[in-house]
């Protein structure tokens, strides 16, 4: 009979005899020391370890997060959530926690093309069929809260402070060993899926061998402002006046988060062309601010993996791939992520093998629109080249016209929508507007063919993206076959 412990203090330690670092497999216990077994092995306490170890338990999965420790306050991350994510919160019991914690209301979000602009709006409640308020709550408080609520959940042991050295190599069906660091000992736990919720630097996926295409790094520096006086407050905010985007949304009744994006070699010190995009007063607010409140970084770097699935071990959230932040849909697809996997498991007793397939299958294409609809909003709303100002005349056009344009856009950037021919569909509609720019100086006479040139390139590129890549093709090809074997 397998044990399912509840609690880490039931948990045996084996001495640490010497101190295997991460990657270099799972030590063999020492002497007679007792195995716990879990059905599977969440390797991540943040939002997608928490709301994937949720989801797996309420389908009757034993379920150990290892934590190796929560980010602090000094370190930018997701905390605004697009209304798919609270709407799946809320499915898990977990939304109100959050809500208790100080989270605000989101309606939707507001584009600002100079200080003087007065806005445009774009809000949740235009989406058709969605849920119309999305939340936001300081990053560190949101996944404290999160771990604490995941914690008190029948099925779920966390253990904060465990740090994963490696599992064993496993056929997909059979236990891995899984040595988990504790201070000064190492325990063993078995379990049937391994699931690493580690963050864009997973070692378990890097373990796999699983490859992933990288873009270029940037960084992102940012205050947590108190009393910055937003001009639209319950909104997200993007300013694209500047050299790049700045994003700006309360993360608590009193506090505004403001971000920055840096190029790698810049300093971090803000000079006046990037806050010169910002109107007044909330312009005043964050030189103030800048001033007396401490300063947050990050690194950041879009990616995607090949795979997200190899032998007994899922990838999700960010360790499945990130996008530029500005269109904040980092946190709804992680939530997505651990809803998604245990969907596809169903229950301990589904095959691994079909059950992995199926997740992905399910995630592959959401996640192909989502890494094309990223780098499209920037460069739609960032670039100096001639195609991008004359498709931003179109979007501004597109969406000053119509709600319903409004609405399909929204869609996508809040994950509700994760068609790729629904994008490409959009980006087709939003070309056409813009090509109305070509008479009204949207673009100067000069730049007028190459601008319409580089929008067919563009669009071109987009509709390539609809076709499944070479790497989903042999997933699906796998899932099948494993389903045949199954049945036999």
């Amino acid at each position: 009979m397998q044990m399912h412990p509840t609690s880490c203090e039931h948990a045996p330690t084996a001495p640490l005899a010497s101190a295997p670092s991460a990657g270099s497999g799972c030590p063999v216990p020492h002497g007679a020391v007792e195995t716990l077994h879990f059905d599977a092995v969440v390797v991540g306490g943040g939002i997608a370890g928490s709301t994937t170890a949720a989801a797996l338990a309420d389908r009757g999965f034993k379920v150990l997060i290892c934590e190796a420790g929560l980010p602090s306050k000094k370190r930018l991350a997701g905390e605004l959530l697009h209304p798919p994510g609270a709407a799946e919160l809320d499915a898990l019991g977990l939304l109100e926690p959050l809500k208790a914690a100080g989270g605000v209301p989101v309606y939707g979000f507001a584009i600002f093309k100079n200080a003087a602009d007065p806005g445009t709006v774009l809000s949740y409640s235009e989406i058709p069929g969605g849920r119309p308020i999305g939340i936001a709550l300081e990053h560190a408080v949101l996944t404290r809260t999160l771990l604490d609520a995941t914690r008190a959940r029948p099925n779920i042991t966390v253990w904060e402070g465990g740090r994963v050295l490696g599992a064993t190599p496993s056929v997909v069906g059979s236990p891995s060993m899984v040595a988990v660091r504790m201070g000064e000992s190492v325990r063993h736990v078995t379990a049937r899926l391994i699931v690493s919720a580690e963050g864009r630097a997973s070692k378990l996926r890097e373990e796999a061998g699983i490859q992933t295409h990288d873009e270029a790094p940037f960084r992102m520096v940012g205050w947590a402002i108190e009393g910055a006086r937003l001009p639209l407050p319950s909104y997200g905010h993007v300013f694209i006046g500047g050299p790049t985007p700045i994003l700006a949304y309360q993360v608590s009744k009193d506090s505004v988060r403001i971000m920055f994006e840096l190029g790698m070699d810049e300093s971090t010190e803000i000079g006046p062309e990037l806050l010169a995009a910002l109107p007044e007063p909330f312009r005043r607010d964050v030189i103030r601010g800048m001033a007396n409140s401490p300063k947050a970084t990050a690194r950041f770097q879009g990616f995607r993996p090949e795979r997200v699935v190899a032998n007994n071990l899922a990838v999700v959230g960010d360790a499945g791939g990130c996008v530029h932040p500005l269109i904040a849909s980092g946190m709804s697809f992680c939530i997505a992520d651990g809803v998604r996997l245990a969907a596809s498991l169903k229950d301990p007793a589904t095959p691994l093998t079909e059950g992995l397939q199926s997740y992905e299958m399910a995630r592959s294409g959401p996640m192909r629109t989502r890494s094309a609809l990223g780098p499209a909003m920037v460069e739609a709303l960032c670039s100096k080249e001639p195609s991008m100002r004359l498709l931003r005349h179109g979007l501004f056009r597109y969406w000053s016209g119509s709600p319903r344009g409004r609405g399909a856009s929204m869609g996508l950037l809040s994950t509700r929508e994760d068609s790729m021919v629904v994008m490409a569909r959009e980006y087709a509609i939003v070309c056409a507007h813009a090509l109305v720019g070509v008479g009204t100086g949207a673009v100067a006479r000069r730049e007028a063919i190459p601008a319409i040139r580089g929008l067919v390139q563009r669009t071109a590129e987009l509709a390539k993206g609809v076709m499944p890549s070479r790497e989903e093709l042999e997933a699906r090809a796998l899932g099948a076959l494993g389903r045949v074997g199954a049945r036999r």
